[in-house]
C-alpha cells in the first residue's frame, strides 16, 4: 500500500506540474496607432488591425499575428497571382509549340521546303487567276468587234450591254482574287520567317 501510495503521489505531482505548464498563458503585445505600447494575456482589440506579436510568459518571441490585408494588398496579390498564371501558360504553350515544330520539322531544310509547297498552291491559284482574266481581255475584244460588225438595233445593243456588264464584274472580282493571293503570299511567307525563326531557337536550347 505504502508503495501504491507513492506511485499515485508521483502521477499527481506529474499532473500537476503538466497543468501548471499548459495554464501558462501567451503574451499578446503590439504598438497601437497613437503609439503606444499595449501588452495583454490575450488578444488586443485596439491592435486587430495593426497586427501582434507574441511571445511566452517567459518573455521568448513566438510568433507573429500579421495585420489583416488592406483591399490594395489583396489586388496586389490577386494581380500577381494572374501573372504568374499567365507566364505559366504562356510557358506550357511555348512547350506544346516546340514539341509541334521537333515533330514536323527535322532541319532548316524542311520548313523551307514547306514554305515552298504553301507559297506554290497559291502562286498556282494566281497564275490560273490571270489566266482568266486575259481570256476576259480577248472576250472584250470580241465584244468590241462584234459591236463594230452589229446591225445597231436595240436588241443587239442590250445583249452586248448585259455580256459586256458580266464581263466588266467578272474582271473586277478576278482582280480582287489576284490582289487576295498576293496578300496570302506575303502573309505565307511572314508565317514561315517566324516559324524559321522559332525553328531555330528550338533546336538552340534543345541542344
Amino acid at each position: 500500500e505504502c508503495k501504491m501510495e507513492k506511485i499515485i503521489l508521483s502521477i499527481m505531482s506529474l499532473l500537476s506540474i503538466v497543468a501548471m505548464g499548459s495554464a501558462r498563458a501567451d503574451i499578446f503585445r503590439c504598438t497601437t496607432a497613437q503609439g503606444k505600447v499595449v501588452t495583454s494575456d490575450r488578444p488586443i482589440p485596439e491592435c486587430v488591425s495593426r497586427g501582434m506579436k507574441v511571445y511566452t510568459d517567459a518573455g521568448r518571441f513566438k510568433k507573429n499575428i500579421a495585420a489583416p490585408l488592406s483591399a490594395e494588398e489583396k489586388q496586389k496579390i490577386a494581380d500577381e497571382q494572374v501573372r504568374k498564371q499567365r507566364e505559366q501558360l504562356a510557358e506550357e504553350e511555348r512547350k506544346r509549340e516546340e514539341r509541334y515544330l521537333l515533330a514536323h520539322y527535322q532541319s532548316e531544310a524542311d520548313v523551307q521546303a514547306a514554305r515552298k509547297r504553301a507559297v506554290d498552291v497559291l502562286l498556282d491559284k494566281k497564275r490560273l487567276a490571270n489566266e482568266q482574266l486575259e481570256n476576259f481581255n480577248q472576250l472584250f475584244l470580241d465584244l468590241q468587234k462584234e459591236l463594230s460588225q452589229s446591225k445597231r438595233t436595240t436588241q443587239e445593243f442590250e445583249s452586248i450591254q448585259r455580256r459586256a456588264n458580266d464581263l466588266s464584274s467578272n474582271v473586277t472580282n478576278t482582280r480582287k482574287a489576284m490582289a487576295f493571293y498576293d496578300q496570302e503570299i506575303a502573309r505565307m511567307n511572314r508565317e514561315y520567317d517566324d516559324t524559321l525563326k522559332r525553328f531555330r531557337e528550338t533546336v538552340g536550347r534543345s541542344r
